[in-house]
């Protein structure tokens, strides 16, 4: 409608939009769009009345009164021009019929009845048949209506021979260079000497000749063909018809083969500016089935050191750094062609690092996975096979933050030398992580009806680590090593980690209006270590603080429980909670891109499994951690750029928790990133 007041935040006045006039003419076309709706709807007899007093101050009350009175219902249903039908295809399409005696008579379902009855028999081989076969008569008498369809159904068709051409990319297509074969009851040919696996098209191509025609059929054509990335256009040409068949031809544009992509990497994940870059290649066909190849390296760094979380070290105690990363990675997919959307993966990756906490990190993995989509919004990702070899080494200075940050929390006494000493190199010590890892993920997102309010995504993991390494230890390498017991977890003289942990995030976006959306998010992780191991490895433990989970909190500098120390809130906990809200408002374009302002709050933190900072019912209320702030969204093609702006509300390292009274701005907390949080 027009005619409406003046929208706002939550409807409490902030952030209100523009005056909105009451136009009489505007008002009038809108009482009459109320009408057509009751109509539209079955309740011919409705009655709709309006009242209009205008106030002081050039303002108006508006009062609407509906009174719906009964409705119409369909008192008889007829349906003519099926006797050529098969009886059981007959009998199909009137049990699955949208219209019945007695329900209320409307033109919503007149269409959507007329629409189901296209779609019914070209799925079953009246492929000509259009609206305009389809006559509808309705006679009214009072609250009674008789309603018929007349169809006037052409013939029945089967397919016949496919041919499926794939051109060339580069040029106009010569005969001189084009490949035939038939494989399937297909027809192949390409041009461009271009080099595709003959299994691909007839596992992509979802009817044979002989079949019956279906809408269906080809839809998933389509959708498998465009499932290989193979492919920049896909037409499916119905050429002739001869005896009862129709032959068609699919035509496919090869998209480019090869393809570079530079990205620029910005952030403040250490809390000060981080910059970097990457650059990608991909080959989307290198031996002929859809098989690709992706190499990719990323390098950022800190455009500063970074001694936020030293505080509890004197400056010459330790030497200061700037933080980096480094990563290279390669992967190999290789698709299922007889199960679409299906695909087995290899990736090997290497990746370097130094941490603001005075550590440098390497790290090596290995993977092999199966990726599967047993629906539309469903995929399942197993890695069946992943070796992580993580080595570690420390900077001037981190012996002295041992003591002073971390000791205690591990119950260590910082004042034992010799404890000390065996805490570091038990951190520092090479170590094998072999994982067995099953992840969930079942999302509406791709779901393009227009009637589509809610956006949802759920992801849950499962990971397991250190059983086959275990079986090496006990079966196969019974030797003894220097600096390890018997009952310490180790193979060939390699520490080796043994975990189970599980993982769920659930993310909601709800449309309130066309530039009005509420979201949020609610984030659960638990792990422990089992058999031999007593401690989780760090690099997989779950952080909180930055830009995607607490925004009050830098980058990991979040926990565990009440700990005071951002040092030991780099080394992650074994236990998350997190919750997230957003209410996002889209106010302006930026070249043609949504932006706007967010407010939200985040409520969460990590703990320990045991332990001063450990999970328990009175620490979860009384250490949990809470903010608020408000965002800029800046639109782009690959996504908002998100400047958050947050204050803490509920500090739980802080003697005094609560800092309603602090919000000021010296100290807000700043964090940046590209796409929404969640």
């Amino acid at each position: 409608m027009t005619t409406s007041t003046r929208s706002s935040f939550l409807g409490t006045g902030l952030f209100r939009g523009a005056v909105r006039p009451f136009i009489q003419e505007d008002f009038e076309k809108d009482i009459n769009l109320i009408r057509k709706l009751y109509t539209f709807k079955g309740y011919f007899f409705a009655d709709v009345d309006t009242t209009v007093v205008r106030k002081e101050g050039r303002t108006v009350n508006i009062l609407v009164r509906i009174k719906e009175n009964q409705p119409t219902r369909i008192d008889s249903l007829s349906y003519t021009g099926l006797e050529s039908v098969p009886k059981e295809l007959r009998a199909l399409y009137f049990k699955q019929s949208h219209l019945k005696v007695k329900d209320i008579f409307s033109v919503e379902k007149l269409i959507q009845e007329r629409d189901r009855s296209l779609e019914f028999f070209k799925e079953y081989g009246y492929t000509f048949f259009h609206p305009d076969s389809i006559r509808i008569k309705v006679d009214t008498l009072g609250l009674n209506a008789g309603v018929r369809f007349r169809l006037k159904l052409p013939g029945q068709f089967a397919y016949g021979t496919i041919r499926t051409v794939i051109h060339d990319p580069r040029k106009k297509d010569d005969p001189k260079t084009a490949t035939r074969f038939q494989r399937d009851s297909i027809s192949v040919t390409i041009y461009g000497r271009q080099k595709f696996s003959q299994k691909l098209f007839p596992a992509a191509i979802a009817w044979r000749p002989g079949q019956i025609t279906r809408q269906s059929l080809e839809q998933r054509t389509l959708q498998n063909f465009g499932a290989t990335n193979l492919f920049s256009s896909i037409s499916i040409e119905k050429d002739s018809i001869k005896a009862g068949n129709i032959y068609t031809t699919i035509h496919l544009e090869p998209s480019p083969k090869h393809q570079i992509e530079p990205k620029f990497l910005v952030d403040n994940r250490y809390g000060s500016l981080f910059l970097g870059g990457a650059l990608g290649y991909e080959n989307r066909n290198l031996f002929g089935g859809g098989q690709q190849l992706r190499l990719s390296s990323n390098y950022g760094t800190q455009t500063t050191s970074n001694t936020n979380i030293l505080g509890n070290l004197q400056p010459g105690q330790y030497d200061k750094i700037i933080p980096y990363e480094l990563n290279l990675k390669a992967d190999l997919i290789f698709p299922v062609l007889k199960k679409q959307g299906s695909f087995y993966g290899a990736t090997a990756e290497y990746s370097q690092s130094k941490l603001p906490v005075l550590l440098s990190s390497r790290r090596e993995i290995f993977r092999g996975t199966y990726s599967t989509r047993p629906t539309t919004n469903s995929r399942i990702n197993f890695d069946f096979f992943e070796i992580e070899v993580v080595r570690k080494d420390s900077l001037r200075g981190f012996q002295q933050l041992f003591k002073t940050d971390l000791a205690k929390n591990i119950g260590i006494n910082p004042n034992n030398p010799a404890a000390v000493s065996k805490g570091i190199d038990s951190l520092l010590q090479t170590r094998l992580n072999q994982t067995f890892r099953l992840q969930y993920i079942y999302s509406n997102r791709h779901d393009t009806s227009p009637l589509k309010t809610t956006t949802w995504n759920l992801t849950t993991t499962a990971e397991e680590s250190g059983s086959l390494l275990w079986l090496i230890d006990k079966y196969v390498d019974k030797k003894n090593y220097t600096g390890f017991t018997d009952t310490d977890p180790q193979i060939f003289g390699t520490a080796y980690s043994q975990y189970v942990k599980l993982d769920a995030q659930l993310a909601l976006a709800k449309d309130v209006s066309p530039d009005r959306q509420v979201a949020g998010r609610i984030a659960l992780g638990w792990m422990s270590p089992y058999g031999r191991a007593t401690t989780t490895p760090e690099d997989h433990r779950f952080y909180a603080g930055g830009s995607n989970s607490m925004r009050g909190w830098l980058f990991n500098t979040l926990g565990p429980a009440n700990c005071t120390s951002a040092a030991t809130s780099n080394f992650g906990a074994d236990i998350k909670a997190e919750l997230g809200l957003e209410y996002r408002m889209k106010l302006f374009k930026v070249f043609g891109q949504p932006s706007g302002i967010t407010f939200f709050t985040d409520v969460g933190n990590i703990w320990d499994r045991r332990g001063p900072y450990a999970f328990s019912l009175q620490s979860l209320t009384h250490d949990f951690a809470w903010d608020w702030g408000t965002g800029l969204r800046i639109g782009s093609p690959i996504g908002p750029f998100r400047f958050d702006f947050a204050w803490k509300v509920h500090d739980p390292a802080n003697p005094n928790p609560w800092q309603i009274s602090n919000m000021n701005l010296s100290n807000l907390t700043f964090n940046f990133g590209i796409g929404e949080a969640f």
